[in-house]
């Protein structure tokens, strides 16, 4: 194992809770290796959806249970509670609550890590009154399954750590305790990010337990297999038509085993990934976005898979321009923020077809090379597991020659090793051949009439029942899935990864905007922003995607100082540090600047030693920093009836002479607000009148 390998598990061992353990099982399709179940990004992993059902509250045995999570704990409650098993409690005087088998691994760590501890002299009574396991219901006031409903989660003594939907953390356990969770591959409701529920425990799956053991197969599928014919979804993304300029890929970007639409975008910093979300019916507020710094696709090839092992899509670029294959991983449990380089040993191929899949069930995500020529396609597998030196496979597809046809994995016998799609078009008509794991022969062909020339296939469970379904996506912009097997009764294809009733919330800012933001369109402000965003004062509030300009949002004293640094041009700081509240503040280097330039002299008289950097800006301060600025001297007269008691009323007067303000009342406008808090959209329409020829 080569050192970058060495190094890249080093940074993954710290951000997740293991990952040596070997995958578990899961729908196979293109990129993925083992399922996560991670409940939130606070818990080292990135978090992922859980699944819905038809009905809030309790569920009968009868309930199906679809997708990613049904496929390794069970197709119904009836056939999670035949997967029930007794645990007992550490600490608790034997109580037992009831909990999925395959959970058990994980659970018997947490008893031997719990004994260790009490061999130490520590001890936490769990209170059998307040402890729970197995339960089969919803979430609270929703129609998405616990993970108590699968068995996958305890909460532990209840009232003394109790949920809060206000983010505050109380509870009564000792960290030693929760330490005991966390290494077995527990995700700790008290690490939440957004509320805190510290009487939960839930797994994050085998990848998070170091020496899980071989992972288990997949429930058995209740549907029969289907040629494709039956038209789940046509639908379009708020993409609109491909552009040539960009790369998509049809991958799953929200970590509920569903494939989404990727966008990749090159911008200043990076490239923003944006992906259309399925399970939001690629509705204009479905959009979701990352975005890898500092990492420019330009002409690598995109493909994304689970390099980090952790159920989550990592974006892996493929740069074929020297003798041997080189990849750039950025990686998604840094949120796409970090990357690392990976050498191989692999001949550069422009013209042959890569594909990202487990090819041998090992857990690590392997790299799929086909080639062609003008008389045969050849495949070959190269390992992940030693950073793709070993050849898993290499042979002859028997398919002569595919060059210009489409490549995707999947599994049609449900033995979890991916088979070969291959699909090909004349006019409407789409021929679909599978070759099983071993892709020596064909043994299945299909023909479709799908309208539209492909740009990309893949095929994924859209319905959730275990079997793969084909995803089809074409040069207009139109996804169309095609299910692959028989339908499940008495339910909606989609309901297991869309609420019942969901509909976009009317307040989430478009997709699709004018100019440089998402959130001003219609704002009385929004050609000044534009204005300011045009002279490069302004990048928005939101990085590093930088789409929202949050024009309500009132202003900080560090936030103004970034502003008129950029739009005075300002850059001598003067070499000297001014102020002794700012050294954790990003606008230090921007205070400084301002007060170099006597713009500022800080906001606690006598001493002046401090900034306030967080403090919000009232319009009466603002003029006087802008006056400063724009050493502004000409005053026309008294504008305003409210500033007479004003120590700012000099400046404020100064600025209406100028004509950078109009006044706070309109129409009338013989207010100025001087104790009003600024806005960012105001402060636009300050900078850009005042920089205005």
């Amino acid at each position: 194992m080569n050192q970058v390998r060495r190094i890249a598990r080093l940074v993954l061992a710290t951000l997740l809770c293991a990952t040596a353990a070997p995958a578990a099982s899961a729908a196979v399709s293109e990129g993925t290796t083992a399922p996560s179940f991670s409940e939130s990004w606070g818990c080292g992993q990135p978090s992922t959806s859980g699944t819905y059902v038809e009905r809030s509250g309790s569920l009968p045995n009868s309930e199906l249970l679809r997708g990613y999570r049904g496929d390794f704990f069970g197709r119904s409650i009836g056939e999670v509670r035949n997967s029930l098993v007794y645990w007992t409690v550490p600490m608790s005087g034997g109580y037992q609550v009831l909990v999925h088998e395959r959970m058990m691994p994980a659970l018997n760590q947490v008893t031997a890590n719990l004994a260790a501890e009490q061999a130490q002299g520590n001890f936490y009574p769990v209170k059998a009154s307040q402890t729970y396991g197995f339960s089969a219901r919803t979430i609270s006031g929703s129609y998405r399954v616990s993970l108590h409903g699968h068995g996958a989660a305890l909460d532990i003594n209840a009232v003394t750590n109790p949920y809060r939907a206000d983010n505050k953390l109380i509870t009564d356990m000792p960290t030693w305790f929760i330490d005991a969770w966390r290494d077995a591959g527990f995700c700790w409701g008290g690490d939440w990010s957004f509320v805190k529920d510290p009487q939960h425990f839930s797994w994050m799956g085998p990848a998070a337990t170091v020496g899980y053991g071989s992972p288990p197969m997949a429930y058995p599928v209740a549907t029969v297999a289907a040629p494709y014919t039956d038209e789940v979804l046509a639908t379009t993304t708020e993409f609109g038509i491909p552009d040539p300029e960009y790369q998509y890929i049809i991958a799953d970007g929200d970590g509920n085993g569903l494939v989404d639409v990727f966008q990749l975008l090159p911008r200043p910093n990076g490239t923003r990934l944006e992906y259309s979300q399925t399970d939001r019916n690629h509705d204009w507020c479905g959009i979701g976005r990352d975005h890898a710094l500092d990492v420019e696709v330009g002409d690598r090839l995109a493909l994304m898979g689970d390099y980090s092992r952790i159920g989550r899509n990592d974006l892996v670029l493929l740069d074929l321009s020297g003798p041997n294959l080189t990849m750039e991983v950025s990686l998604k449990p840094t949120s796409f923020e970090e990357s690392i380089t990976v050498p191989t040993l692999i001949p550069s191929d422009p013209s042959a077809d890569y594909l990202l899949g487990d090819h041998n069930r090992d857990g690590y995500v392997d790299l799929f090379v086909i080639g062609h020529d003008a008389a045969a396609t050849s495949i070959t597998v190269y390992s992940g597991m030693d950073d793709f030196s070993t050849v898993l496979y290499a042979g002859d597809t028997g398919l002569g020659d595919t060059a210009g046809h489409l490549f995707t994995l999947g599994d049609t016998d449900l033995d979890e090793l991916p088979d070969l799609f291959v699909v090909s078009s004349t006019g409407s008509a789409k021929t679909v051949r599978v070759l099983p794991n071993g892709y020596g022969e064909t043994t299945a062909t299909y023909t479709l009439d799908v309208a539209g020339v492909l740009l990309d296939i893949r095929v994924n469970d859209y319905d959730g029942d275990g079997r793969g379904d084909l995803w089809l996506w074409d040069a207009e912009g139109r996804l169309t899935i095609r299910l692959g097997n028989s339908r499940l009764p008495g339910v909606v294809p989609s309901s297991w990864h869309n609420a019942p009733g969901w509909e976009c919330d009317p307040e989430y800012p478009p997709y699709t905007f004018d100019g440089y933001f998402r959130d001003d369109d219609g704002n009385i402000h929004e050609s000044n922003i534009e204005t300011i965003a045009d002279l490069g004062i302004t990048l928005g509030c939101n990085p590093p995607y930088n789409d929202d300009y949050c024009p309500d949002r009132e202003i900080t004293r560090g936030e103004m100082a970034a502003f008129l640094v950029r739009a005075l041009g300002l850059g001598d700081d003067g070499g000297a540090d001014f102020f002794v509240d700012d050294d954790e503040s990003v606008f230090e280097s921007d205070i400084n600047k301002l007060a170099a330039a006597g713009i500022t002299t800080g906001c606690n008289p006598p001493a002046f030693d401090e900034f306030c950097p967080e403090d919000t800006v009232n319009r009466g301060v603002m003029a006087a920093f802008l006056v400063r600025g724009l050493e502004l001297t000409a005053n026309g007269g008294d504008f305003f009836i409210d500033d007479d008691e004003s120590i700012f009323e000099e400046d404020i007067n100064r600025l209406a002479t100028s004509g950078i303000t109009l006044g706070c009342n309109p129409p009338v406008y013989d207010r100025y607000c001087p104790r009003d808090p600024v806005l960012r959209d105001q402060m636009a329409s300050f900078l850009a009148r005042a920089l205005a020829p």
